[in-house]
């Protein structure tokens, strides 16, 4: 029996599990929506911006380890998915971008909307093709799911308008699915000699980024039994609880000091799913073991002593099979009371009553980790908010989803909607400032008209905060970064959720606990100081002198 090109499309997706499609509808791919609507395998969330879609579908395949799905028509919408797509790609979350192109007899004529789609698309996807023959459909349709899903990055199908409506018989197309999973493990005389280095070392840390986090029991016995500490990367952060006696935090400019103090000192670091750029908070004089399931990633940022390529999970079960137990030594001993000192001094600070009609936002971070529940979502959009949820938040076992090697602004919103999609029992909160907020708050509407209760903390200081602290520290007064911004909450109420505004630090926990716990969208806007500066553990002369000049700047008003 005959099929269309679409049909089929659908129904190689459903087979690689596909549940969801992000996008929106349009000309050019409405021969691929009559399908959609039929095959009820497969929701279509429709969203107010495509690059939100995108979003999600990065932030659906971070989540879930399974293939995000988004779509967008030719021209306009294949344009605004790059940015949520080069998300996905830099963080290697497995997406497919599907996109429309004017019909075939006008591809190359500077058609209406018509743009080099393939070009365009190049550098963000590893799979980059247009679907002109309906015998390719069902090979090239598996193939996409497979490149993107094994080598965890972007693939993009293309397709001309008439092309989802041309018939294929099913007995010149077949595709097949395949088990996904990565358990390789390394050879054994490289993990008998891993096993004698940190057996060895006086001074071990364990630097685990996000490529540990499906195997926290492993990397959490292997440090108890060594008796290792454990600093984590950004997107890392939950690897290991924060109330766990060997966990020492982040690392970076939005770390802790005992992070830096146990990198500094150490004697061997051992580096596990993580290829953590910045070198100058990396050990100069310890000996580095890189962990990593691709080869090309050991050694790729820091001169790496030994190598080893596999998965997280079963590498680190091995490598704590062959090491003995032992106590804390003295030097784990000190780094874990300056992590209690650390923990002091920021819960203080949190607690100590901001300016006036402005809230401390290291408090509202303390707050949410008491208030959310242990098994939540959070999704945290990239500013002076990440600052403060990375210093200030207590992480349990909750879910962290962050834009870490983009870095993209409008992260948040549409992660925590993915994260509420992709596991509707569990709380979903979308932790953001208000200039990134702002950029994609029209699919707070999308969370309303799907009943996702979502929670929205929003940190509103009327400023690109991070911004204005970066041009200080460069000696720059403060210049462009003063947004005006509408009453949040009210937009809640508006767009069909509900709205609190918060402006004194004594209502902050209240307002919390019943935005958490209302059965719709929520949004609680919170007027936070936007003098607060984000600064880092480890502060340098000239960091101190431009900030300094700039203040001198600013008031003089030269």
């Amino acid at each position: 029996m005959a099929e269309t090109v679409g049909e089929v499309l659908w129904d190689v997706l459903a087979a690689h599990g596909v549940t969801h499609v992000f996008g929106i509808p349009g000309d050019s791919i409405d021969l691929l929506m009559e399908p959609l609507r039929k095959d009820k395998r497969i929701q279509f969330v429709q969203v107010r911006h495509e690059e939100a879609g995108a979003f999600m579908a990065s932030a659906y395949a971070k989540k879930t380890g399974n293939l995000g799905v988004c779509m967008g028509t030719a021209g306009p919408g294949a344009i605004h998915l790059l940015n949520g797509l080069y998300d996905a790609k830099l963080d290697h979350a497995p997406v497919l971008a599907i996109t429309g192109q004017v019909g075939l007899p006008y591809i190359g004529t500077d058609y209406f909307q018509e743009v080099d789609i393939l070009s365009l698309f190049n550098n963000v996807a590893l799979y980059n093709y247009q679907v002109t023959d309906p015998t390719q459909i069902a090979v090239m349709a598996d193939l996409a799911c497979r490149q993107a899903l094994a080598k965890r990055g972007v693939s993009h199908l293309s397709f001309p308008f008439e092309v989802p409506n041309m018939k294929v018989h099913r007995t010149i197309s077949h595709y097949s699915t395949m088990n996904h999973a990565l358990d390789s493990v390394p050879t054994p005389d490289l993990l008998d000699e891993a096993a004698r280095r940190l057996q060895a070392s006086e001074r071990p840390v364990i630097l685990a980024g996000k490529g540990a986090l499906g195997a926290r029991a492993e990397l959490q016995s292997l440090a108890e039994k060594l008796s290792v500490p454990v600093v984590n990367t950004l997107p890392g952060k939950g690897i290991i609880p924060d109330t766990h006696p060997l966990a020492l935090g982040g690392l970076g400019l939005l770390g802790t000091k005992p992070s830096h103090s146990a990198m500094e000192q150490c004697d061997v670091c051992l580096l596990v799913g993580t290829n953590y750029p910045y070198l100058e908070f990396l050990p100069s004089k310890a000996d580095i073991i890189q962990i990593d399931w691709e080869a090309s990633q050991i050694g790729k940022r820091h001169l790496v002593d030994l190598g080893l390529v596999g998965s997280a999970k079963p590498t680190l079960r091995a490598l704590a099979d062959r090491l003995a137990p032992r106590p804390p030594a003295d030097f784990v001993q000190r780094i874990q009371k300056e992590r209690q000192e650390w923990l002091h001094d920021t819960e203080a600070k949190a607690r100590r009553a901001g300016a006036p009609d402005a809230i401390r936002p290291e408090w509202v971070a303390d707050r949410l980790s008491h208030l959310v529940e242990p098994d939540a979502n959070i999704a945290i959009d990239v500013g002076n908010s990440l600052v403060w949820m990375s210093r200030n938040f207590r992480i349990q076992r909750q879910g962290w989803l962050v834009s870490a090697w983009l870095g993209s602004m409008g992260f948040g919103l549409p992660a925590a909607i993915a994260a509420k999609i992709a596991e509707p029992d569990r709380q979903s909160i979308a932790v953001v400032g208000d200039g990134g907020f702002a950029m994609l708050m029209a699919d707070f509407v999308t969370a309303v008209k799907y009943d996702l209760p979502i929670t929205v903390v929003l940190f509103n200081n009327s400023r690109l905060g991070m911004i204005k602290f970066e041009q200080e520290v460069h000696g720059m007064p403060e210049f462009g970064t003063h947004l005006l911004n509408p009453d949040f909450s009210a937009y809640a109420d508006a767009a069909g959720g509900k709205g609190f505004l918060v402006r004194r630090q004594e209502d902050v926990e209240e307002a919390l606990a019943s935005a958490l716990h209302a059965h719709v969208p929520t949004i609680v806007d919170i007027h936070t100081d936007p003098n607060e500066k984000p600064i880092p553990p480890r502060i340098t002369f000239d960091q101190a002198k431009g900030y300094a000049e700039a203040i001198f700047r600013e008031t003089l008003h030269i």
